[in-house]
C-alpha cells in the first residue's frame, strides 16, 4: 500500500469534528495524528512530531485537536523532505525572543561595564580627594609649625619674643610652595592592576 493509498483509506480514523459525510476534520489530539502518520507509512518519531507541532505546524487548537488538512500536509512535507513554512505568529514569537535576548545581552555588557568601573577611580573622585588631602595637609603642617615655634625659635638661637614673626614666615614660605604647586597642572594617566 501506498503513501496516498493509505491516506485515503484512513482520512476518517482518530478524527474530531463531524463533517457532512459523517468524516471528521479535525484528529482529537497529537497522538492519533502521529499514529495515523505512523499507520500511513511516514516515517516520524514521536519527538520529531511533538517538537514540529510546538513550533506550530501543524497546529495544535486550544482544545488539543491537530487539523487533518495539515497533517496531510505535514506528511506530504515529510516524503518530498521540503520544511514546513513557519507560520506567522512563530516567526513574530522568535522576533520577540531575539530582541528579548539581545536586551538581556545588551543588560550583561552594561553590568560588566559597571563591574570594570568600580576598579578605576573617577577624575572629578580623584580631584576632590587629592583637594581633600593637600588642605588637610596644609592645616596639618600650619598646627605643628604653630605648637613648635618655641622651638623653632631656639633651634635658630633667636629670641622668643619674636616666635610671632617666625612663625608667620614659615606660613608664608608654606602658603607659596602649596600655591605654587596649586598653579600647576597635574598629568595623571590611571591603568588597571594586573590581577
Amino acid at each position: 500500500m501506498s503513501v496516498g493509498d493509505g491516506m485515503k483509506k484512513n482520512s476518517a480514523q482518530g478524527a474530531g469534528k463531524k463533517l457532512d459525510g459523517g468524516v471528521s476534520e479535525r484528529y482529537k489530539s497529537r497522538k492519533k495524528a502521529l499514529t495515523w502518520l505512523q499507520d500511513n507509512g511516514y516515517k516520524i518519531s514521536t519527538g520529531k512530531f511533538y517538537q514540529d507541532c510546538k513550533a506550530g505546524f501543524p497546529s495544535v487548537g486550544s482544545d488539543g485537536t491537530v487539523s487533518k488538512y495539515q497533517v496531510i500536509l505535514y506528511g506530504q512535507q515529510l516524503v518530498s523532505g521540503v520544511v514546513a513554512d513557519v507560520p506567522i505568529s512563530t516567526r513574530e514569537d522568535d522576533h520577540r525572543k531575539n530582541r528579548a535576548d539581545a536586551d538581556i545581552a545588551e543588560m550583561k555588557a552594561e553590568k560588566m561595564r559597571r563591574e570594570e568601573d568600580k576598579d578605576w577611580l573617577h577624575a572629578e573622585d580623584a580631584w576632590s580627594a587629592m583637594a581633600g588631602l593637600i588642605g588637610t595637609l596644609r592645616d596639618c603642617i600650619r598646627h605643628h609649625i604653630y605648637v613648635k615655634q618655641g622651638e623653632i625659635v631656639l633651634s635658630a638661637a633667636g629670641k622668643q619674643d619674636r616666635s610671632q614673626e617666625v612663625f608667620g614666615f614659615v606660613d608664608e614660605v608654606i602658603s607659596q610652595a602649596f600655591n605654587e604647586v596649586a598653579g600647576s597642572a597635574i598629568s595623571v594617566q590611571f591603568e588597571k592592576g594586573v590581577e
